[in-house]
């Protein structure tokens, strides 16, 4: 596992979010009122990128097929539940699921000393 700067605490203010490359890893950074939270850049249901989805908390929700996650734990909370934003029927969302299983998404550790903030890949 490797430690690396991705600035200081001015550069995320709580509540905002941010995308930033970390080496090769495109990750989603969601600073909460319990600390920071980061994932990679990408859905688990289909590679598409999850960044801009909406973000509550510490709950952010793929824009393409509505998954939702936590990120802090990567816990899947719900499994293709839109297409684009519109809502599914039962049967719609299996297909779209193209037979995969509820998966987690990938999480990465945040840390502070002093101002500074690292991410371990």
């Amino acid at each position: 596992m490797k430690k690396v700067k991705i600035g200081t605490l001015n550069d995320f203010p709580q509540g905002k979010v941010r995308i930033i490359r970390v080496e090769s890893v495109m990750v989603v950074i969601n600073h909460t009122e319990n600390g920071f939270c980061a994932v990679e850049n990408r859905c688990p249901h289909l590679g598409f990128p999850i960044g801009l989805g909406q973000v509550e908390g510490n709950l952010i929700t793929c824009p393409f097929h509505g998954s939702k996650f936590d990120m802090c734990t990567g816990e899947n909370l719900d499994w293709v539940t839109s297409l684009a934003g519109a809502k599914l029927p039962s049967w719609t969302r299996r297909m779209l699921m193209m037979g995969k299983q509820p998966t987690p998404i990938q999480t990465f550790e945040v840390t502070q000393e002093g101002d500074s903030l690292y991410l371990t890949l």
